[in-house]
């Protein structure tokens, strides 16, 4: 399996382009992330989530990316303002490379509930908010 949606995924995510991190994913991708008990689902419901982000994060910085069988993961560093954190990205790839899956983990604990609390304002009533 060929990472060239990955690393384009990960290029896109570091130069701050939505269009670019969503052209990487599969039409039905499902993301898990922190800011949500449920997961996300499909390209148009993660637009918001990715805009949110992008406009909340000051930096990202990928540290290495792993591969396995059907999967890919990137440990990143991001800062928003004073918090930094240190987040992996877990994939699963369709048959084609694109991302099917992404789930994202994030430390420590208290940057990413002030990044959290940070992305629930960028997303406004009635956006992608966090559950708490």
């Amino acid at each position: 399996m060929t990472l060239t949606h990955v690393r384009a995924f990960a290029a896109a995510m570091q130069a701050k382009d939505a269009d670019g991190m969503l052209a990487q994913m599969a039409d039905g991708v499902v993301l898990n992330t922190p800011l949500s008990a449920e997961p996300v689902r499909g390209k148009a419901a993660i637009r918001p989530v990715v805009d949110a982000l992008l406009a909340t994060i000051d930096t990202f910085e990928i540290r290495e990316i792993l591969e396995g069988p059907g999967r890919a993961a990137a440990y990143f560093g991001a800062s928003a303002g004073p918090h930094r954190l240190d987040g992996v990205d877990v994939w699963r790839l369709d048959a084609a490379g694109r991302i099917a899956e992404m789930s994202v983990l994030w430390r420590p604990l208290p940057a990413a509930i002030a990044v959290r609390d940070l992305l629930a304002r960028a997303a406004g009533p009635g956006g992608s908010a966090p559950a708490r």
